[in-house]
């Protein structure tokens, strides 16, 4: 499903789409910047991280850099801060393209070899779980 059908679905909260929205209109945000762009507010700040997290786990957002702060004379200060741009933004339309031609259980079965080759012992149950969601 793409992201309209997700959110139709009560699959993606609306707080993730009020971030959705702002990297879409903006390209590549530093997470400061979505606040700010986003209006949300100091209160907001665990429903804010979990957003980000669920846009990132259903990947719909990726980081794509670090920037640092800039100060009003153009210089740098502080630490960087992360910045996210969506995948396919990030990746390019051709790799959602090829996965949309793999069926789930053949992406399924690869993911679980390549898990296999990193940790031969992992536990199936759980290794679904991660694949799954």
């Amino acid at each position: 499903m793409d992201f309209d059908e997700e959110y139709r679905d009560g699959a993606i909260s609306h707080f993730a789409k009020s971030i959705y929205e702002v990297i879409i209109r903006n390209g590549e945000v530093p997470f400061h910047e979505i606040k700010q762009l986003g209006s949300f507010a100091k209160e907001d700040k665990s429903r804010f991280e979990r957003a980000l997290v669920e846009l990132q786990m259903k990947l719909y957002i990726t980081i794509c850099g670090i920037r640092q702060k800039t100060s009003i004379a153009g210089e740098g200060y502080g630490w960087p801060a992360t910045v996210f741009c969506t995948t396919e933004k990030f990746w390019g339309n051709e790799v959602f393209e090829l996965a949309a031609g793999i069926k789930p259980d053949a992406a399924e079965e690869a993911i679980t070899g390549r898990i296999l080759e990193l940790k031969s012992d992992a536990d199936r149950k759980k290794m679904l779980k991660f694949i799954r969601g």
